[in-house]
């Protein structure tokens, strides 16, 4: 039997360590609200782990399916380019897991009402 779902939470990274505390917290938060899901986080440059790193270690720990949700508001060449480039390699080196790249946070439908609600307007 596989193990539970791993969903990787994909930040671009920062110099700041305030960046790691938080992406670690949220991941922390969300793990603490689903029993039936593994979260973890990766980073596209500057911290660790990057995305391959993230990708190898929820392998090894027999994962069969994986989840990739970048959390980026805009289509810049990251989501555009470089995500899905890292994602297609990574699919190709691991052809026996279910590896799933979800769009990026920006594009997802209920992220208006969302900044409308942030912005205090919800």
């Amino acid at each position: 039997m596989k193990n539970k779902p791993v969903l990787i939470l994909l930040g671009h990274g920062s110099r700041t360590a305030k960046t790691l505390e938080e992406m670690e917290d949220l991941a922390a938060k969300l793990q603490d609200s689903s029993a039936n899901l593994t979260v973890s986080t990766a980073f596209l440059t500057l911290l660790e782990p990057d995305l391959s790193q993230a990708v190898a270690a929820a392998v090894e720990s027999g994962a069969g399916e994986i989840h990739v949700l970048p959390l980026f508001f805009f289509s810049g060449k990251h989501v555009l380019e470089d995500i899905p480039a890292e994602f297609e390699r990574l699919r190709s080196a691991n052809p026996g897991v279910k590896l799933v790249l979800r769009e990026a946070v920006g594009r997802h439908p209920a992220f208006f009402g969302f900044l409308l609600e942030a912005g205090g307007f919800g």
